[in-house]
């Protein structure tokens, strides 16, 4: 079995099933984190073929963040044994995907009766045709979800494929961008998400620069410098420990770090995202044998702030929160919170978001804990069939009410129709509902510090001000 070859993908030709999915996957991301931030270091050109590569540390969330993250329409590379017959096979068709097949799901596709070389060969013509046709092409060149502190090897591939697509002359260049996605705590809810885009390069061009230079310029070489390109946008650490300490300092300098006051100047993710290098650079001198005592003093700051925002109810990793904790503190710092007269006005429609939705998110939630074979199965199945478990729970609703009317007596087109319109709106109360909760959290979290006693706060206070201090003493400047 090899899926058809179909006539070119024009993503400019609106799809309702596209805009639907494209829709739900902005809900599945705004209703299980907190903030998603895309960190412009590069841009995607605005036209011509772009090969969109990136990291793959959570699953379904970083196929979503990538879509966020590129102005244009995405066409990823998926494996095919997610399905490409039924509903799986018409999302295939509407976003553009080009299957493929992995050496780990061989012995399914043999099953499946699925021809794996004729399968990638189509693959690789797709390829060509997408950028023959200038569009983008996302790819995860690890070849699945990599749930390690750091970039392993990537698969050949993705490079096989885009030199041969400028080498069979359907397409003279293609501009290589790479994605890093970077989580806060990736599996916890209500924490922040970042999509980093890098600087793009010419495929062409550096082919050309190799052989100038008397270096290989082929696959193998191709496959380095991409892992190369990921490991400038992506966070790594040699284990899970140095990650946790070097999360955790990203976290408190950033917050630390005075707010934007001018557009020009980073709000608080992006500082985030920026400070990782740093952070991997200082954790690295830290645990070495020739450690600075700078890198220590940080460590020692930044651990017991952390552990202060723990206390308080926060999250470690959060720069959010510890920014709210150090603006409990009574210092400056980008706590970004809610007014309270507006989540006020919000409550009622949060009210009725919550009636509504908190049953089946935490059924969801528990189903995506009992069903996930590995911890980064959790958000993915938290998304789908999440996302089909709420949908059946607005059907069910949606029957239950119009029976109701039916049995009372009242039903008529225009109760059913006001109804209906009543069901489209759901997924807004949702929204109002996890945006309130978030409201409510970041002033309590900052409530709860300013019942601390003096002393305490005093603790936080002097904290701060000396990982500024020894922060601006050796790396302000960057």
């Amino acid at each position: 079995m090899v899926p058809a070859s179909r006539s070119v993908f024009d993503p400019e030709r609106f799809s309702p099933l596209r805009a639907f999915l494209r829709w739900s996957s902005r809900r599945a991301l705004r209703w299980f984190y907190r903030e998603t931030a895309i960190v412009q270091l590069g841009v995607v050109p605005a036209t011509g073929p772009v090969l969109f590569i990136g990291n793959h540390p959570n699953d379904l969330p970083d196929v979503l963040l990538g879509l966020q993250a590129c102005p244009r329409h995405v066409r990823y590379l998926a494996t095919i044994a997610a399905g490409t017959s039924g509903a799986a096979g018409k999302g295939y068709e509407a976003m553009g995907v080009i299957p493929v097949t992995r050496v780990r799901d061989a012995r399914k596709m043999r099953a499946l009766g699925v021809d794996m070389a004729a399968v990638n060969a189509e693959a690789g013509r797709r390829v060509s045709q997408a950028f023959a046709s200038g569009h983008v092409v996302g790819v995860f060149p690890q070849g699945g979800v990599h749930d390690a502190p750091q970039i392993g090897r990537l698969r050949t591939g993705v490079a096989m494929m885009s030199l041969e697509a400028i080498d069979n002359g359907s397409v003279f260049d293609v501009t290589v961008v790479p994605f890093g996605v970077q989580y806060e705590a990736p599996r916890t809810p209500r924490t922040d998400a970042m999509a980093v885009v890098g600087h793009g390069w010419s495929l062409r061009g550096w082919r050309a620069e190799r052989i100038a230079n008397g270096l290989d310029a082929g696959v193998s070489a191709l496959t380095d410098q991409l892992r190369t390109c990921l490991l400038g946008v992506t966070r790594n650490a040699l284990d899970w420990e140095s990650a946790h300490e070097r999360d955790e300092l990203v976290a408190a300098v950033a917050a630390t770090q005075l707010p934007a006051v001018t557009a020009a100047q980073a709000p608080l993710l992006e500082r985030a995202a920026r400070l990782v290098p740093i952070a991997e650079r200082l954790v690295a001198n830290r645990r070495s044998d020739g450690g600075t005592p700078h890198a220590a003093r940080l460590h020692t700051f930044v651990s017991e702030l952390s552990h202060l925002v723990q206390e308080a109810g926060g999250v470690r990793t959060s720069a959010r929160d510890h920014a709210r904790v150090i603006t409990a503190a009574g210092l400056v710092a980008e706590a970004q919170l809610t007014p309270i007269w507006t989540l006020l006005l919000l409550t009622p429609a949060a009210m009725i978001g919550w009636l509504i939705h908190a049953p089946i998110f935490w059924l969801v939630w528990r189903l995506a804990h009992r069903f996930a074979k590995a911890r980064a199965d959790v958000v993915a199945r938290a998304y789908v069939p999440g996302l089909q478990v709420v949908a059946m729970w607005y059907l069910l609703l949606a029957v239950g009410s119009v029976s109701a009317l039916v049995v009372s007596g009242k039903a008529s087109w225009l109760t059913i129709a006001v109804l209906m319109l009543l069901i489209t709106q759901l997924p807004t109360t949702a929204d109002a509902a996890v945006a309130w909760r978030d409201g409510w959290r970041g002033h309590a979290l900052v409530w709860r510090v300013r019942r601390w006693p003096a002393t305490r706060r005093a603790d936080l206070v002097r904290l701060t001000e000396a990982l500024r201090a020894e922060w601006k003493s050796g790396y302000s400047h960057q």
